[in-house]
């Protein structure tokens, strides 16, 4: 009897069909905006929410799980979600995933390993089907137990060697080699790189490809002109005025992605100097506002969108079982963007060190 009493003093759990009767619509609604898939107008949406917070109405995922085998939610960890990559690559996974019916859970590590690790746990306790992950090199360990526990995970924007899973990439290399190699076509010698931080596959792949330019065009490498920098607009402005301010400046820069790029603009402009008279930019990723800037930005545009389709598109076959062929890696092609922010001719044919070749 005592017993009894209490198990009757305890709360009661709330379930799906208090929170449709607060907020006035059927369960089948309340479950669709709960569980964030179909269509419901956005009045009963709010209602449904508003109704869900103030019972403190708590989904129990791993109930689900239990009936189905499937939580019907993909994870995806990537690097920094204020960048446009980033942006259109989620929009992309997001987009095939409720296509085929999943929910899919954003998670941002800051290129930090340790918030990555909490974050992959989250995501691991939660029971989601897959993962798509832009890794740090920090939690090998992890993800192999992930893998070989038979959790599903797609790589994106980098590879790790050491790890069985698919990559979804981009040419990096290429992409940086066709960048600074449309500067130097332009007449432009002193190209000066906006590395980021080191260690970061992407970026040591472009810094390759930066190389790989100004060898086929016979100019030495100086080492004055490449910067390392965290991935953001003040340091970036720092790294940039400090090679703006040696005596032998660079008259162009090579950018090696989006986070950069704002920084190194300001201070360009800061020092009074003109784009592209005498700074020529090229910059990695492609911004929405890269064409809307006075000159133009040059770019190297990244298919991110596609990515993002097709690391869900792959991971969803994974959990289907069907590998196939989706074991390979798949590299996509970037496109060099010319607009104006460099130099519309070359200067003199002998503006090139004798024989000096510039190869696509």
């Amino acid at each position: 009897m005592v017993l009894l009493a209490a198990m009757r003093s305890l709360p009661r759990k709330i379930t799906l069909r208090d929170v449709a009767k607060s907020a006035n619509v059927s369960v089948a609604v309340a479950s669709r905006v709960l569980g964030n898939h179909g269509y419901v107008s956005e009045e009963k949406r709010q209602k449904v929410r508003i109704a869900a917070e103030k019972l403190g109405y708590s989904p129990n995922i791993v109930a689900r799980s239990l009936k189905t085998a499937s939580t019907s939610c993909l994870g995806i960890v990537i690097a920094d979600i204020t960048t446009n990559f980033f942006t259109l690559l989620v929009r992309g996974a997001d987009d095939v995933g409720r296509q085929n019916g999943y929910h899919l859970i954003v998670c941002n590590s800051d290129e930090d390993p340790e918030k990555e690790k909490v974050h992959l746990e989250e995501l691991w306790n939660r029971k989601v089907d897959g993962i798509i992950l832009c890794p740090t090199e920090g939690n090998l360990h992890r993800l192999r137990m992930f893998t070989r526990s038979g959790m599903p995970v797609v790589l994106v924007d980098r590879r790790l060697p050491q790890l069985d899973a698919v990559s979804i990439t981009v040419d990096n290399r290429l992409g940086a080699f066709e960048g600074v190699t449309h500067l130097l076509e332009h007449g432009y010698r002193r190209v000066a790189i906006m590395k980021g931080l080191p260690g970061i596959a992407s970026l040591e792949e472009r810094f390759l490809g930066y190389t790989q330019a100004l060898k086929r065009a016979g100019i030495a490498r100086d080492p004055q002109l490449v910067r390392y920098g965290e991935l953001n607009a003040e340091i970036s402005r720092t790294r940039a005025g400090e090679l703006l301010e040696l005596r032998n400046r660079p008259d162009a820069f090579f950018i090696s992605c989006e986070a950069m790029t704002v920084g190194t603009l300001t201070a360009i402009q800061e020092r009074g100097l003109r784009i592209p008279q005498d700074v020529g930019v090229v910059a990695f990723d492609d911004p929405l506002w890269a064409s809307i800037l006075r000159p133009p930005l040059t770019t190297v545009r990244q298919p991110s969108y596609s990515v993002g389709t097709i690391a869900a598109q792959t991971l969803i076959s994974q959990i289907a079982g069907k590998t196939g062929g989706l074991k390979e890696d798949i590299t996509l092609r970037p496109e060099l963007v010319v607009r104006g922010s460099c130099r519309e001719q070359s200067p003199s044919s002998a503006a090139l060190p004798h024989g000096a070749t510039l190869l696509r």
